[in-house]
């Protein structure tokens, strides 16, 4: 059994691309690629997002999974898009840094480029489900330099320079090599947030939860409900 942190082989990740192009029922459904944009995204941002909130769009459906043959392949199905996702995460926790992007190669006069277009759509689609979230960032001139190559080749209607910039293979070869460091960049500026949120939250479940028949915690010796759990003291 695989452990959930454990990166997707190359068999898996093949597999997980035939399952979105050919069992998913709808025309909607994300590629491989715009679903690894989608993932960072998810993982890099302002906020936490649990599998509910993300995986119908995923599926291009409203349930949170598409109709499967057995339990059994759709906790595998799960495992394999889960384990990718925790596979960037742990990528970027590294020393240093790791990224590996999955996107699209096209050869275009013998020579090969990256196309990064369905993998930066796939990122805006995530931040599209926290987008105000996104706008502390996105309101700073080093948050716009970093979002720059991924809006041109994530967004329908990015700038007035949109389609020039794009315009070539080279031209979004070269817009691709500069996204990963901004993800890095990205992911660094959301950090101190990130962790901030998470220790509070692990010290409100950190807080003693008292019984109304448990000693008083002021030390009286009184049970909580006779002492400070009385109704005329609680506050």
């Amino acid at each position: 059994m695989n452990h959930p942190f454990t990166p997707l082989s190359e068999d898996e990740i093949d597999e997980l691309e035939w399952f979105l192009l050919h069992e998913v029922e709808s025309d909607e459904a994300m590629l491989l690629d715009m679903l690894d944009g989608y993932l960072h995204a998810i993982a890099i941002g302002p906020v936490t997002l649990q599998p509910r909130q993300w995986l119908p769009k995923v599926w291009g459906l409203d349930s949170f999974m598409p109709r499967m043959k057995s339990m059994d392949q759709l906790n595998h199905t799960l495992g394999l898009i889960l384990r990718q996702f925790n596979g960037i995460i742990s990528g970027l926790q590294a020393d240093p840094r790791e990224i590996s992007p999955i996107w699209c190669t096209r050869t275009y006069r013998g020579k090969e480029y990256d196309d990064a277009e369905g993998w930066a759509y796939g990122f805006v689609e995530g931040m599209k489900l926290c987008w105000n979230d996104w706008k502390p960032m996105l309101d700073t001139p080093e948050g716009q330099a970093w979002y720059r190559p991924i809006g041109l080749l994530g967004e329908d209607d990015f700038g007035p320079d949109q389609d020039e910039l794009t315009k070539t293979p080279l031209r979004r070869d070269k817009l691709a090599q500069q996204i990963p460091e901004a993800v890095v960049a990205i992911y660094e500026y959301w950090l101190p947030f990130r962790q901030a949120v998470y220790e509070r939250e692990t010290a409100k479940s950190m807080q003693p939860k008292v019984g109304r028949n448990d000693p008083c915690p002021c030390g009286s010796g009184k049970k909580f409900k006779k002492c400070c759990g009385l109704a005329s003291n609680l506050h």
